[in-house]
């Protein structure tokens, strides 16, 4: 009785399908006989010299530049061209182009600024007040004050003044001089 008590408290763990094991045998398979043919082959071909296949050269389509210069006569002439003339007719071509660009963006605008203005009519003139130039004020130097003397190792009376000087006021600094506006 104690056998059953045990195998029903303890019930039968389900098997999980092993659906793996068949593509996993094929593939070994497969793998085998693939490395197996490939070593055969490998081996047979050693033994046998490989044939070369030869082609023969045939000429380039076209004509050569000898024959070119032999049709037009020019056989002692030599093929240049005067890359730096045609550098600087391009860019010359390039900046006449950029010019004539600036100028149709230019009257574009001034054409679009005049109908603004035709738009808005005629504005009535302010009076606007002169201008009041301010005199710079001239630079004053500051002034130069003594230098302290050092202090002395033995004490000596200092003599008795009756006022102490003051130093002498300082300017302020001047105004930076203002531009005229321009117009």
């Amino acid at each position: 009785m104690a056998k059953e008590s045990t195998s029903q408290a303890a019930p039968e763990r389900p098997t999980r399908p092993r659906f793996w094991v068949g593509p996993l045998v094929a593939g070994a398979c497969f793998a085998l006989g693939y490395g197996i043919t490939q070593r055969i082959i490998v081996m047979q071909g050693a033994l046998q010299q490989p044939q070369r296949e030869g082609f023969a050269a045939q000429p380039f389509p076209g004509q050569t530049l000898e024959d070119l210069r032999r049709l037009h006569g020019d056989d002692q002439q030599a093929l240049t061209a005067d890359v730096a003339a045609k550098e600087a007719e391009l860019a010359r071509q390039r900046e006449a182009e950029k010019a004539a660009l600036e100028a149709e963006r230019l009257a574009a605008e001034a054409k679009r600024n005049a109908e603004q203005q035709a738009a808005l009519g005629p504005l009535p003139e302010q009076a606007l007040p002169e201008p009041v130039w301010a005199e710079p004020t001239p630079v004053v130097p500051a002034p130069v004050l003594p230098k302290p003397e050092p202090a002395r190792a033995v004490a000596e009376p200092a003599p008795v003044q009756a006022q102490p000087a003051s130093p002498a006021p300082l300017a302020p600094f001047p105004a930076a001089p203002v531009a005229p506006p321009t117009p």
